[in-house]
């Protein structure tokens, strides 16, 4: 089974379109990058203008705006991002936040109630894997944290019922080695981190058309909270 996380972001998008329109501000965002012309970049721009959300690219943080977010990777990211005030922070990188960072909110939204299941991360990134392990942890579940250290890693995979992929590496995971009815959350991008044919072992977030484009609309979502905030 495919879970269609464009679609479920489609939703999204527009029911903040909305939100904004009876709000009657423009929420603004902040993008700082070294590569302006990214995919990436591109997305976060066209998904923001969609929705009534003014997206401003720069090379260095500008205060002025509701949100502010770091494009990683960046060579100055730490630098930068310690200069991200708590309440602008809406990639939840600065660990002072109150919003999560985007793909983790999606990741959320693809996996559902993960209770009582068994939930394997393979991957810990500051981006995705490991504020990932922590949230479910904090809520008292039990999470296996996988990276390129793991010596088990098909054993370990094969026990999940819930599998997270976030590793940058491409085809990292076969559909031997997942488990029968699994979910499975690929947040490989570009490319897919599962391999696409174990969408016939269970349910698997297709890459392109996944996390990828609900991560932007739950970004879009903070800023919209951080305008709101910034604006009482």
């Amino acid at each position: 089974m495919i879970i269609d996380g464009k679609k479920i972001a489609t939703q999204k998008l527009e029911d903040l379109k909305s939100k904004i329109q009876t709000l009657g501000i423009r929420p603004k965002l902040n993008i700082v990058t070294d590569q302006p012309d990214s995919v990436f970049v591109r997305q976060k721009m066209a998904r923001g203008q969609e929705v009534g959300i003014g997206v401003t690219v720069t090379d260095k943080i500008d205060l002025a705006a509701d949100g502010i977010i770091v494009q990683l990777p960046h060579p100055q990211a730490d630098e930068l991002i310690a200069q991200i005030p708590p309440e602008k922070d809406v990639d939840g990188l600065t660990g002072k936040s109150k919003f999560l960072p985007a793909a983790v909110s999606a990741v959320l939204i693809c996996a559902g109630d993960v209770t009582g299941k068994t939930i394997v991360i393979v991957g810990q990134g500051r981006l995705i894997g490991k504020p990932l392990a922590d949230y479910w942890e904090n809520m008292g579940l039990s999470v296996v944290r996988c990276d390129v250290n793991t010596p088990d890693l098909k054993e370990q995979t094969l026990s999940a019922d819930v599998l997270v992929v976030a590793t940058g590496q491409e085809r990292l995971i076969t559909a031997e080695m997942v488990k029968k009815n699994a979910i499975v959350i690929d947040c490989g991008a570009p490319r897919p981190e599962v391999d696409p044919s174990a969408a016939a072992v269970g349910a698997i977030t297709p890459v392109p058309g996944g996390v990828g484009p609900l991560t932007v609309a739950c970004l879009l979502e903070n800023v919209f909270e951080a305008a709101k905030i910034s604006k009482v």
